[in-house]
């Protein structure tokens, strides 16, 4: 046995383009994919009848169109249809090379429909038996193939994440530990979602691993730990692009198929028009009688002994190379050297006719090279204790390994328009949650919508230009679908039809697959789900809590706030964002809030503390409607103005504590910024309820600086609440 593994990962993904009218064009999509990927790939995972370790992923869209009777019976007609085709072309007395390449086409489709209507129509039950009978292992994606980089709320991206994972495992009765991110994009923080929805690896692009921080021992040659647990497997991009690359890659060899030139266009109208789309649009048949031939538009016939004989010899050739990588890297232990090579399953038979047989050859040449496939579930499972952590920045596959593809003049207008519905989805499920049956599947329904609307497909072919008006009608058409229906729900106007017909556009995901609660906000579901009757709170903002500390500020907040949550007071803690840390966690009484800031960065200091102090105040005033703050509590002059405001607002008492001062920090400070602070800290001893200074600094040292009063006083210790047990609010209501 060679050092090292090869692990193949076939990611089988469409847009849900299923449509109740007949002839919808971007239907047949799925008709070629059947075709030419799936039902070709399940031959050989039939024919070799072993396990051969390949991972499938099949998103959500797939899985419900391989389920749907609509488009199972549509695809039986096509299959006919073709049927039909072949044999009017065989009697119209074509050439012998094309009458060769006929009858190959004529066994192809009897095939095709024989072991279609052996799965009684449905190919989930067939990956379904083969993952069962330990043949292949297989994992889902997200719901739509959202690009999580691109998400604004993380209610967004859990729903996406858990409502493939609950699709899935409807289909295939089982809930995958792994998942496919749509593009292999990652985002710091997505992990956390996936670990807590119970997934514990996937896939990046090997740049994610090159540029991490820090750089693994291992570089590519082993997947690595996110900071949230969830192992990264990267893809090899020497041995992947052996297949994929257009410059090395074998499936241009003028052997091959040809994939552009298809027999609807050498026909002419008046005989191929009766398979053709009924207002007249030539589309491919799927009956390509032409092979590569190199580059030139003048293409010879298809000859599929040639086109058998190069599979051989590039199965051969992808063992020998693979061989030889591994070997390069056979020093490798703990783990030994592993080969990750992801593709988009569809590569293999629609875009490279014969790539699924290749497959089905190298897994017979691996094994003779005693080259050990595994799957990355069974690498976690030998080596999950050899694998380091790391910090990985946002990355994806395509084009310039980031979000090129997916945010350009070309689609960029589409994301206010989902960052609006996630927003509103969020407030939606606060508002009307479980008011009745009615509403909570309207709820559902919107969910439906916006899954429908975020796929990263319709971003994608803008992108392209190639099929850009049927991508933008649909975004637009459910973006216009879920404000028609949240109207509905804000003027009292649903009905079970109304459900019903917006339902019956896009019959996409059972009801039980999307879970309202994924879009409650945090606290949201804190507050509806598992809170009692609570007491009221005390609300701190602070520039530095757990996860971030600089100095003594923050350990003495954080001592703080545990002292009176062992005093039973409840807390509720505001502090800035950090990247990799929850937005917001609760440890008994003590709630976290880590708050974004609602603008971009900004480069000056006094900006960036504004813009931080717009959103204190931002989510305060949010969080009131569900919680009764008695006293505020401020530290360090960074969260002054957001306290001040909300203490006046709030009409409750503030407190403050200042462990230094600009000018204890900087005793021969001057110019702008030392005086902006310096009025901003002047302003909270005047304004302060009680201000608690620190035990090194004297009243008299400050009041040489500052103009104090008798509501300072030196930092009381930990032990000594500065509230009292007074009540403290200044007004009830």
């Amino acid at each position: 046995m060679k050092p090292g593994y090869f692990s193949l990962v076939l990611h089988a993904h469409l847009p849900y383009v299923r449509h109740e009218e007949k002839h919808r064009l971007e239907e047949r999509w799925v008709y070629e994919a059947i075709s030419e990927t799936y039902i070709p790939i399940l031959w050989q995972v039939d024919r070799l009848q072993k396990p051969l370790h390949w991972t499938v992923s099949i998103s959500p869209p797939v899985v419900e169109m391989l389920a749907d009777p609509l488009v199972q019976d549509r695809y039986v007609e096509h299959l006919d249809e073709m049927l039909e085709l072949i044999e009017i072309e065989l009697a119209e007395g074509r050439s012998e090379q094309e009458v060769e390449t006929l009858h190959f086409y004529r066994g192809r489709y009897n095939d095709l429909k024989t072991t279609f209507l052996h799965w009684e129509k449905n190919l989930n039950h067939a990956f379904r038996t083969y993952r069962e009978q330990g043949f292949i292992d297989m994992v889902t994606c997200t719901a739509t193939h959202g690009f999580n980089p691109h998400l604004f709320t993380e209610q967004a991206a859990r729903a996406e994440i858990r409502t493939g994972l609950n699709c899935f495992e409807r289909h295939y009765g089982f809930r995958p530990t792994g998942i496919w991110l749509p593009e292999c994009a990652y985002t710091p923080g997505v992990d956390r979602i996936l670990y807590e929805e119970g997934v514990r690896y996937t896939f990046v692009d090997e740049h994610a691993l090159l540029d991490a921080d820090p750089t693994p021992d291992k570089g590519i040659g082993a997947p690595v730990y996110s900071p949230h647990g969830v192992a990264l497997f990267p893809r090899d991009q020497i041995i992947s692009g052996k297949i994929w690359s257009s410059m090395i890659g074998y499936p241009g060899h003028p052997d091959y198929r040809e994939f552009y030139r298809d027999l609807a266009y050498d026909r002419d109208w008046a005989y191929i028009e009766k398979f053709m789309h009924p207002e007249g649009i030539r589309f491919d048949t799927g009956l390509k009688m032409h092979r590569i031939t190199g580059d030139t538009d003048e293409k010879d016939y298809y000859v599929r002994a040639w086109a058998e004989h190069q599979i051989d010899n590039h199965a051969l050739d992808f063992a020998q190379t693979l061989e030889g990588h591994l070997e390069a890297h056979g020093g490798q232990m703990f783990p030994p050297f592993l080969v990750t090579a992801p593709f988009d399953a569809e590569l293999f038979g629609h875009w490279w006719f014969e790539g699924p047989e290749f497959l089905g050859k190298v897994a017979e040449r691996l094994e003779e090279f005693g080259i050990e496939t595994i799957t990355p579930a069974l690498f976690l499972e030998r080596h999950f204790q050899d694998l380091e952590t790391v910090h990985v920045s946002m990355n994806t596959w395509g084009r310039k390994g980031y979000g090129d593809v997916w945010i350009n003049e070309r689609n960029e207008w589409m994301l206010r328009h989902l960052h609006m519905m996630e927003t509103q989805l969020v407030k939606d499920v606060a508002d009307y949650r479980h008011k009745s049956p009615l509403v909570d599947r309207t709820l559902i329904q919107l969910i439906r919508h916006y899954v429908l609307a975020v796929s990263s497909d319709w971003a994608f072919i803008l992108d392209g230009q190639t099929t850009a008006q049927y991508a933008a009608e649909r975004f637009r058409e459910h973006t216009r679908l879920f404000a028609e229906l949240e109207t509905a729900l804000y003027q009292d106007k649903l009905s079970d039809e109304l459900l019903a017909e917006h339902y019956r556009a896009y019959p996409f995901l059972d009801d039980v697959d999307i879970d309202i609660d994924t879009f409650l906000s945090p606290h949201d579901y804190y507050v509806t789900t598992e809170r009692g009757q609570e007491d009221e709170a005390i609300l701190v903002l602070t520039p530095e809590y757990t996860g971030n500390v600089v100095g003594d500020l923050g350990r003495r907040v954080i001592d703080e706030v545990e002292a009176r949550a062992a005093d039973g007071e409840t807390v509720y803690v505001l502090t800035p964002f950090k990247e990799g840390l929850p937005e917001y966690e609760r440890h008994n009484r003590v709630h976290v809030y880590r708050v974004r800031l609602t603008s971009p960065f900004l480069e000056h200091v006094m900006n960036q503390v504004a813009a931080q102090n717009v959103a204190y105040v931002k989510l305060a005033h949010e969080l009131v409607s569900k919680v009764t703050f008695k006293a505020i509590h401020q530290f360090d002059w960074m969260t002054i103005t957001a306290a001040r405001s909300l203490a006046k607002a709030l009409q409750v008492p503030l407190y403050s504590t200042m462990l230094s001062f600009e000018t204890t920090r900087n005793p021969h400070g001057h110019g702008g910024l030392f005086d902006a602070i310096h009025r901003i800290e002047s302003s909270i001893l005047a304004e302060a309820d009680t201000v608690f200074i620190c035990e090194q600094l004297s009243t008299e040292e400050v009041g040489m600086r500052y103009p104090i009063g008798d509501n300072v006083k030196t930092c009381l210790p930990l032990d000594a609440s500065p509230y009292g047990q007074k009540r403290l609010k200044k007004n009830t209501k």
